[in-house]
């Protein structure tokens, strides 16, 4: 498991950078010393100036004061912690040295003992500083003292002995903060040993997986882990957006989903343009989109360092304390690593999963081809085999066939080559415009006449499969800059589609609308309707949709409808409801400019009736 190592490290410097347990036994077994020593120290002291307390009695009250101590020291929370037990040693030290002799008194030992148990919660500075104001004390106990300080063998011992408590403190002090700085260097060492040895880890399941979600989080997780931080966040930055959006969290106590911080924050382009961590400790003063996120899960301490990556943005991640532990100089360098490999990550898993998609569209592509093969086999038999049994009959007539059967097969010949035809047409208009070799003809058309034109054409097939074909037009209509033919060519497929799709006796609705700006145009009818899945996909080059009955044509019409739409920058879409039919809408432009410099346009002059090309009557 990730960072195991890095665990293992951690809980044995925890045991050794906070050695409070063995510490304070070690303190108590100095003290015991200590009062014991003093106690000896008492007993061959022979003078009996300024002795108050007679010996005897300071030893039952020494014990008296410890046993005590030990008893309150379980239901006294003070009393547990070794600086406060050490100051009150202090204040009973000064009173013993009072009351068993001032300068000559043996309880002067118990001094050390606090000058050595301080030094290992102090540092240099402070121990020697505690080691003046416990020579002062001394002093001030010695002077209160009958026994005085005035006598030459007086003054020589209190100097000595405060003297000496000072260079026990600094020697002390010097040798505890050599092994600080000793025991701090050898724990940054394991430290760094275990987080580099995690972050190996971190590599090899990076490299294990390229999807992009589970990257992120694996990052995520590992930056909390290593970084013992609260919370980690990925904040990415989509290739075409304006805002940082959480792509993944670690950590979080509430719903993250949506977060967004705009890119023309202040801090954001900070942390942006730093391109190096930014540690921020003052999280009350930065901008509002920060706090709110920040104050939500209490984080008092933040580190952000921006994902680049060949001189690119691509996001930020982040780690943050809710402690008042600020992130250390080494904390804010291993993030800055953590976020070079993660940046490295997700360009990979972003171009895994490009490629992925690239894949999925070739499959669907080689699909599509496959079934267009299949579907243009399809249509084209169908005529073919009509048109052969037609001509085959007529050769086999003799020439006293009645005239009406003869007319129908010509017909049918004649039907039937129209959609060979139509099928043709449409292969070679879908290749002119891959290829942007289509020619628009603009002419100033009246829209109206057009669309009667083109629906004129559907009354047989209407009439045939008894629908109802409703014409929404208004009554005069100002000219028009149009390619007739492709409108036509555009109206003549929605027509189509709704026709087949409305079934027998079914309801189509052909209506015609003006703004000032644009010319609609819409094709209604009450059919199954189109699934919302599939709603945009109908546009695609040889996507099909079935009728019920079968397949529906080569998947061309709507495809090149909507590319002679684009052509007249225009737009076409469709609204449906699944079962409530299907309405399709063209929008034009009544004024345009070319925006296809491969695509050439033609503008024929006008007539004597100011409408230019054929009749539409």
């Amino acid at each position: 498991m990730l960072g195991n190592a890095y665990t293992s490290a951690q809980s044995d410097a925890s045991r050794y950078l906070a050695p409070r347990e063995w510490v304070s036994w070690l303190i108590l077994s100095l003290r015991f010393l200590a009062l014991t020593v003093a106690l000896l120290l008492s007993f061959f002291d022979r003078s009996q100036a300024g002795v108050i307390v007679p010996i005897t009695h300071m030893t039952l009250a020494a014990v008296a004061y410890n046993v005590i101590l030990v008893i309150l020291a379980r239901h006294v929370r003070w009393l547990r912690h070794t600086l406060n037990v050490l100051v009150l040693d202090t204040l009973v030290t000064t009173l013993a040295v009072y009351l068993t002799g001032g300068y000559h008194s043996g309880f002067f030992i118990i001094y050390f003992f606090i000058i050595t148990g301080a030094a290992f919660y102090l540092s240099l500075v402070a121990t020697i500083i505690v080691a003046l104001i416990l020579g002062l004390i001394y002093l001030g106990a010695c002077f209160v003292n009958p026994a005085g300080i005035w006598t030459a063998n007086a003054a020589f011992i209190l100097a000595g002995k405060i003297v000496l408590l000072l260079l026990v403190a600094l020697l002390c002090a010097l040798l505890l903060e050599q092994l600080r700085r000793e025991h701090l260097e050898t724990e940054r060492e394991r430290a760094l040993s275990a987080r580099l040895s995690a972050l190996n880890d971190l590599f090899q399941q990076l490299s294990a997986s390229l999807e992009l979600e589970q990257t992120m989080q694996t990052v995520v997780d590992a930056s909390r882990h290593l970084l013992e931080g609260d919370i980690t966040l990925i904040l990415l930055r989509g290739e075409d957006e304006e805002e940082l959006h959480l792509a993944a969290s670690s950590g979080l106590e509430w719903e993250a989903a949506g977060e967004e911080l705009p890119l023309d924050d202040e801090l954001v382009q900070r942390i942006l343009s730093a391109r190096a961590p930014y540690v921020l400790d003052d999280l009350a003063s930065q901008p509002a989109p920060v706090r709110s996120l920040l104050d939500k899960e209490g984080i008092t301490s933040l580190a952000a360092v921006a994902l680049v990556l060949d001189q690119q943005t691509m996001g930020v991640l982040c780690a943050g304390r809710r402690t008042s532990v600020a992130f250390s100089q080494d904390d804010v360098a291993f993030l800055s690593a953590l976020a070079q490999e993660a940046a490295l990550a997700i360009r990979n898993a972003r171009l895994y999963e490009r490629e992925r998609k690239q894949v999925e569209q070739l499959r669907t592509l080689e699909a599509l081809q496959a079934s267009f093969v299949s579907v243009v086999s399809h249509e084209l038999r169908t005529p073919l085999t009509c048109i052969k049994t037609s001509v085959d009959m007529l050769e086999g007539s003799s020439a006293t066939e009645v005239p009406e059967v003869r007319r129908e097969l010509l017909h049918t010949i004649s039907h039937h080559t129209g959609r060979l035809e139509a099928i043709v047409e449409d292969l070679l208009d879908a290749t002119r415009l891959e290829a942007g070799q289509l020619t628009l003809s603009l002419q100033p058309t009246d829209p109206r006449l057009l669309v009667e034109r083109t629906v004129r054409a559907f009354a047989p097939l209407v009439e045939n499969r008894k629908q109802v074909l409703e014409l929404d037009l208004p009554e005069t209509l100002e000219p028009v800059p149009l390619d007739r033919h492709r409108v036509e060519q555009v109206l003549t497929n929605l027509i189509s589609n709704a026709h087949r799709f409305a079934g027998k006796g079914g309801h189509l609705r052909v209506g015609l609308n003006t703004t000032d700006e644009y010319l609609e145009l819409t094709v209604a009818d009450d059919g199954p309707g189109i699934s919302i899945d599939e709603q945009e996909r109908i546009f695609d080059k040889f996507y099909v949709v079935t009728d019920g009955r079968g397949l529906a044509g080569v998947g061309l019409g709507l495809y090149i409808a909507r590319q002679l739409v684009e052509l007249h920058d225009g737009r076409i879409w469709v609204e449906s409801v699944p079962g409530k039919g299907a309405t399709f809408r063209v929008v034009i432009p009544k004024q345009r400019q070319n925006p296809y410099p491969d695509v050439h346009i033609v503008e024929t002059g006008k007539d004597a009736n100011g409408v230019l090309g054929e009749d539409l009557e």
